[in-house]
């Protein structure tokens, strides 16, 4: 990104306003997140006074591949577009190859463009570059893919031909010899023509004033097998400074600027300061001059970039370092490691706080004495906390380790505090990678070995996340559950009476929604540094219990709840009153919306961003029953966009499961739909994000087979888990199919039984059980009355929530009247609701339902032989399908009513 900022700085400053405003537009407030890994875009955006907000390890990750990605859309133009080349993608770690593939499946990415290039035979079937080339062709990611292969003996005589500019029928017996040296290896081949130039066996005549070579002598060199033994030849060539700088080049990156190879050069006086230094150095830098590295430049070994000296090739490195006797490496890196800590201000020590811990790695295991070992653990838990601190978790872990293993047996005796904050530090990094067994074997020496409870905390809370990950939840529970006692908070298992839990919530939520906004803005702040931590343990808690074990869910919030009335406010209340909010929503609505307008002003008073996304998850997920479903889209979509921005993945994706269902249920678009889904369910795959896949699935699949062709698919769905059911009943009663409407719908009711909280989208789900027991009683004489009662049940259910909200019910009902009083024979009454249903459907903006009134109404003319006017609902129905988007559907009618 250096080469992208430079660009737009050398534009002049409207380049740098445009690109600055773009950028910040796409990434709003987080623009620390980006700057403080890619310091050089401060160019552009300036230098930020604020940090980005505190949040957890994982969290973390997720904010910056999201932000990344927000930030790449940004800059990627019709006029400007993007193309990024990385080589050596064999060497890339884990998360980047990860970003990567989430910008090449991002459907919203337009003019970016991605070259990568590897080396096939470095890799074992398991790498992660492999894996995630699977993975890009599961998902038909259109991709190019080049082999480059050696030369053949024919395309060497081109090159040859091209380099001395003589004919190819005139160069045919060099290159042939060429060819035998180098079986083809293009990096070979140019350098061993250097190289047959440098020896005089290839020279420019100036008699003739052409090339001429000494055929005989090229032919009795020997065969080439690799080309780091040839670069070793050549690198020993140049004189002996420029030898010795290329060997400290090879210790440090393949790109190195030269203010830290300065470091290095200057007779290794900083590690000189230092009287350890001294004693542990059998190998001392040596003083040379960086200028003469110019040598290794011109023979097109090194390259220099601005300040930067960059080898040419990776293999001209592994050739310069295999100049060092391995005896003398590890001296020289901690020589190299102790010089550059030493010869940088304290205050620019973060910048070269990786290159230097790297360094001393390499040559830790020369290291005994235990003061320097000590040291070097020291150093090593700050750069894990720094790379945890950028969300690179692999390097982070790997520094942990180092720092571990440098640490004698009685290091938990003798440097406590110091083996304490490596492993707890280690437990974080390892649970962000994935690796929970290692999670709870450091777990586990940590409680053994930690002097009190409070230097427990950190290893259990990562404890409970991994047991979480893993949906092993009642143990995570149970050990969440032990924390929180000895932090004086007694959560009873097994669980209390459901009445039980109910009437301690409901009180202490009296106790705050019997006040007004001055007295709950007043509260006093909690300050009781155990009950601080206790929510902080609750609230980890709440995400596990959220969608698997409510029931558990329930307790939890009614413990954050009380101690929310009994010690005062902080940041985890904003999750526990919009928590409080969505238990109540289909209880009290009045005591749920003022706990949900109490959430969205502590959240704001707080600042408690990291808890937005959940809030407005759980708060704007049950809006809809007194106020149009379609108002919940827009705060949905932007908890989604704040959950993304904070790294809380979870709640981001639930957003936008109830976003994505919302949009069904107020009948937008179902074309647009589709494509949203596609979109988003990918982004799930690509964060991982299972649940959440899982439960909107059943709405691609509705959307899906609404818009396609019945003949194209079957109505039954691919599962028959709760969700599927719902939306696979619903579909089937709109393309008729009341038999299996029917079917589906007792299977429904049967996996409610298993499911602690099931949900109605604001009495749709009532509506077409309605629906569907009332166009089977009109077809079962002898069970007409049994649906025809079990539909007016629904009914009263119907009325009941028309009297909460008329915005989402109210012409439900009025449908569900029309049929019923068509199914007791009221044919006045019956045709009188259906108008009021179509008329209300059409005023609230439900096309969809409108399109079903339609349909309704037009059965009934036809069955009272009124063709006519159920010719035009039908065509009315008809068009409001079109309109909705449900093609197929629209399909069907055309092949089985007669209109």
């Amino acid at each position: 990104l250096s080469e992208y900022s430079n660009n737009i700085v050398q534009k002049g400053a409207q380049s740098i306003l445009e690109a600055r405003k773009t950028i910040t537009k796409a990434i709003k407030s987080d623009l620390g997140v980006l700057t403080k890994v890619f310091p050089c875009l401060c160019k552009i955006i300036g230098e930020l006074d604020t940090a980005p907000i505190n949040i957890g390890s994982m969290e973390a990750q997720n904010r910056f591949k999201f932000i990344f990605q927000m930030f790449i859309r940004s800059i990627a133009t019709v006029s400007c577009p993007v193309f990024l080349f990385l080589d050596d993608m064999h060497w890339a770690d884990e998360l980047s190859l990860q970003m990567i593939s989430t910008l090449l499946t991002d459907p919203e990415l337009r003019n970016f463009y991605f070259i990568g290039s590897y080396r096939r035979n470095e890799l074992l079937t398991s790498h992660p570059l492999l894996v995630q080339l699977n993975d890009l062709e599961k998902k038909q990611v259109p991709t190019t893919n080049l082999k480059v292969s050696d030369l053949s003996k024919s395309d060497v005589n081109k090159l040859v031909s091209d380099i001395i500019n003589r004919p190819k029928y005139l160069t045919k017996s060099l290159s042939d010899a060429v060819y035998q040296k180098t079986s083809g290896n293009v990096m070979l081949v140019i350098q061993f023509v250097k190289c047959l130039r440098d020896e005089g066996l290839i020279w420019f005549s100036l008699d003739s004033k052409m090339w001429m070579w000494d055929i005989n002598a090229i032919e009795a060199k020997e065969i080439l097998h690799d080309a780091a033994s040839l670069m070793a030849e050549k690198i020993l060539q140049f004189p002996t400074g420029c030898i010795y700088g290329m060997k400290v080049l090879s210790c440090l990156t393949s790109n190195c600027d030269e203010s830290l190879l300065k470091l290095c050069a200057s007779k290794g006086e900083g590690a000189q300061k230092n009287a350890n230094a001294r004693k542990r150095q059998n190998v001392m830098l040596r003083k040379f001059d960086i200028s003469i590295l110019h040598l290794a430049v011109d023979e097109g070994l090194l390259k220099k970039k601005g300040t930067s000296y960059i080898f040419a090739h990776d293999q001209i490195r592994h050739a310069a370092y295999s100049l060092i006797p391995e005896n003398e490496r590890g001296h020289l890196h901690i020589s190299i490691g102790y010089s550059i800590l030493e010869g940088t201000h304290d205050h620019q020590i973060e910048d070269v706080l990786f290159v230097a811990v790297d360094q001393l790695n390499q040559g830790r295991h020369l290291i005994h004495e235990e003061d320097e070992r000590v040291e070097l653990a020291k150093f090593n838990l700050k750069a894990g906390e720094k790379a945890m601190s950028l969300a690179t978790f692999t390097s982070s872990a790997s520094y942990l380790k180092a720092g571990m293993d440098m640490l004698h047996d009685d290091h938990w005796q003798k440097y406590y505090d110091l083996s304490l904050e490596l492993h707890s530090c280690y437990a974080e990094a390892e649970y962000c990678n994935g690796h929970f067994q290692e999670v709870g074997h450091v777990a586990r020496i940590v409680i053994t070995e930690a002097k009190q409870f409070q230097d427990k905390l950190r290893v259990n809370a990562a404890l409970i996340k991994t047991l979480a990950a893993q949906n092993k939840h009642l143990d995570a529970i149970r050990i969440g559950f032990n924390v929180l006692s000895k932090l004086g908070v007694q959560c009873q298992l097994p669980l209390p009476d459901k009445s039980i839990i109910l009437e301690d919530m409901i009180a202490s939520r009296d106790m705050i929604t019997n006040m007004s906004d001055t007295d709950f803005l007043g509260m006093k702040e909690m300050n009781d540094p155990n009950m601080i931590t206790a929510m902080k343990f609750f609230q980890i808690l709440t995400l596990c219990t959220f969608i698997a074990m409510q029931d558990y869910f329930a307790l939890i919030v009614s413990h954050m709840m009380k101690l929310t009335a009994q010690y005062g406010i902080c940041k985890e209340s904003c999750a526990a009153l919009a928590c409080c909010s969505f238990l109540d929503g289909t209880r009290d609505f009045e005591a749920s919306e003022q706990l949900a307008h109490f959430a969205m002003i502590l959240t704001e008073k707080l600042k408690a961003v990291e808890y937005q996304s959940q809030v407005y998850c759980l708060i704007y997920t049950l809006q809809g029953w007194r106020q149009h479903i379609k108002l919940s889209l827009t705060p949905l979509m932007k908890g989604y966009g704040v959950g993304m921005q904070t790294g809380a993945i979870e709640y981001a994706m639930l957003n936008m499961y109830s976003y994505l269902s919302h949009t069904f249920f107020s009948g937008q678009n179902l074309v647009v739909l589709e494509r949203d889904l596609k979109t988003y369910m990918q982004q799930m795959i690509e964060y991982k994000q299972a649940s959440a896949h899982h439960i909107v699935s059943p709405v691609r699949d509705a959307v899906s087979k609404l818009i396609c062709s019945t003949t194209d698919c079957s109505l039954r769905p691919h599962e028959e888990t709760y969700y599927s059911l719902l939306f696979a009943t619903i579909v089937s009663y709109i393309f008729c199919d009341y038999k299996l409407a029917l079917e589906l719908l007792e299977k429904r009711l049967d996996s409610e039984k298993l499911v602690p909280r099931n949900c109605s989208f604001f009495g749709t789900k009532e509506f077409f059980d309605g629906l569907i027991y009332l166009a089977v009683a009109r077809s079962s004489p002898d069970l007409k009355w049994v649906f025809y009662f079990k539909a007016n049940q629904i009914i009263s259910k119907l009325e009941s929530f028309v009297q909460i909200g008329k915005f989402n019910s109210e012409h439900k009902l009025l449908l569900l009247q029309a049929e019923s009083e068509c199914v007791s024979g009221d044919k006045d009454v019956a045709l009188n609701k259906y108008k009021l249903a179509i008329a209300t459907a059409k005023k609230r903006d439900f096309i969809q339902e409108q399109a079903i009134a339609n349909e309704r109404l037009a059965d009934f003319f036809l069955r009272h032989g009124d063709s006519n006017a159920a010719r035009e609902h039908y065509g009315e129905a008809h068009s409001l399908y079109i309109q909705w988007g449900a093609k197929g559907k629209a399909s069907h009618m055309c092949q089985n009513i007669p209109f």
